[in-house]
C-alpha cells in the first residue's frame, strides 16, 4: 500500500506555527520597520530578523520585501496577515469568554446594532438575551450596517442586527430576516403643515429646507438621493449629518425648517416630543429589510439563531 503523500506546508503549519508568529507579523505590518518592531516588542533587531526568517520558512515563501518605504507585504504576506488578524481577534475573544465563564456566566456575546432598530425588536433582544441561564456577558456596539458587517467579518463582533446589503449575501455570512420597515418624511413642527397639505412630494420645496442626513453609506441616505434623482434635481447639501436618534430629535427642535427621512417606528419616536411631525404618506421607496447577521463558521451560531427566532416572533 502506497503511503499517503504528506503536504510539507501543512506539516509546517501544524507543527511549528504559533500565535506569537502572527503577533510579530502584525507588528511588522503596522510599523514596516524591523527597528521599530524591535523597540516596541523589547527585542533586539537580530532577534526580530531571525524570527521573520523562521516564519517565512514555515510558510515556505517570502512574506515581506524591502522597499524605499520600508517592509512591504508580498501577495502571500497579505493573505497570511488577513488570517493573522482573524486568529489574534479570536484569541482575544477566547480570553474574554473564559474570563466570563470563570465568573459563572456561559460566555460573552458581542452584538452590533444599527441606530434605527425598532423598539419592539430591541425589547425582544434584551428579553431573550437577559433571560438566558447561565447568563451571558453582553457587549453592544452601535454603527452603520457597512461597519457592523465589517466588524463581524473581522471577528470583532459575534453578530449584528443590521440591514441586508449588497455584500451581506456572500457565502461567509448568514443573515436571517427579522422584520421590514417603511420610510417616512419627518418635518419640524413649524413647517409640517405646509408639506402635509399635499398628497405628492413637493421636491422643489423639500430642496429648500434644512436637511438632516444620515451617513453616506446607509440605505436611508441612498433613499434621499433617489428622491431628488427621480425628480431630476440635485441633492441638497445637508445642514446636519447625524445617525443618532437623540441627536436628530434635538436638531429638529432647533430647526424650524428641518426635515429628514426615518423608518416609521423611529420617526414616531422622534416626533413624540411634539417638536416634529411624521407626514402620513410613506415614501414610495423600500428600505432593505433588517436581519441578524453572523459568520457561517461562528462558535456563536446557536445563540445567534435562537436570538433571531426570538426577535422574529416578537416582530
Amino acid at each position: 500500500m502506497t503511503p499517503p503523500v504528506l503536504d510539507p506546508l501543512a506539516l509546517r503549519l501544524e507543527n511549528r506555527l504559533k500565535m506569537r508568529h502572527y503577533v510579530l507579523l502584525m507588528a511588522i505590518d503596522r510599523h514596516r520597520s524591523v527597528t521599530r518592531v524591535a523597540e516596541q516588542m523589547a527585542l533586539s533587531q537580530p532577534t526580530v530578523t531571525r524570527a521573520l526568517a523562521d516564519i517565512e520558512d514555515i510558510f515556505m515563501t517570502p512574506l515581506f520585501v524591502r522597499t524605499r518605504r520600508g517592509l512591504e507585504p508580498t501577495p502571500a504576506g497579505e493573505v497570511v496577515l488577513a488570517r493573522a488578524r482573524f486568529a489574534v481577534a479570536d484569541n482575544a475573544a477566547l480570553r474574554q469568554e473564559l474570563r466570563a465563564v470563570r465568573e459563572g456566566r456561559q460566555g460573552r456575546l458581542r452584538i452590533g446594532l444599527i441606530p434605527y432598530v425598532s423598539a419592539q425588536a430591541l425589547q425582544a433582544t434584551w428579553r431573550h438575551l437577559l433571560s438566558l441561564q447561565p447568563r451571558l456577558a453582553l457587549v453592544v456596539h452601535e454603527d452603520t450596517t457597512h461597519n457592523l458587517m465589517q466588524a463581524v467579518r473581522e471577528r470583532v463582533l459575534d453578530c449584528a442586527i443590521c440591514r441586508f446589503s449588497h455584500d451581506s449575501t456572500q457565502d461567509d455570512l448568514v443573515q436571517e430576516l427579522l422584520y421590514r420597515q417603511q420610510a417616512y418624511l419627518v418635518v419640524a413642527r413649524p413647517s409640517a403643515a405646509l408639506l402635509a397639505r399635499r398628497t405628492d412630494l413637493d421636491i422643489a420645496q423639500l430642496a429648500e429646507m434644512d436637511w438632516i442626513f444620515p451617513p453616506a453609506d446607509t440605505p436611508i441616505r441612498h433613499m434621499i438621493d433617489a428622491i431628488f434623482a427621480a425628480a431630476g434635481r440635485q441633492v441638497p447639501e445637508p445642514l446636519v449629518e447625524a445617525y443618532s436618534v437623540r441627536a436628530i430629535s434635538s436638531a429638529l427642535h432647533h430647526l424650524p425648517r428641518g426635515v429628514t427621512v426615518l423608518p416609521g417606528d423611529i420617526a414616531r419616536t422622534v416626533a413624540a416630543d411634539g417638536f416634529a411631525q411624521v407626514l402620513p404618506q410613506p415614501l414610495p421607496w423600500s428600505l432593505p429589510p433588517v436581519g441578524l447577521a453572523w459568520l457561517r463558521d461562528s462558535p456563536k451560531t446557536a445563540i445567534a439563531a435562537q436570538l433571531a427566532d426570538a426577535v422574529r416572533q416578537s416582530c
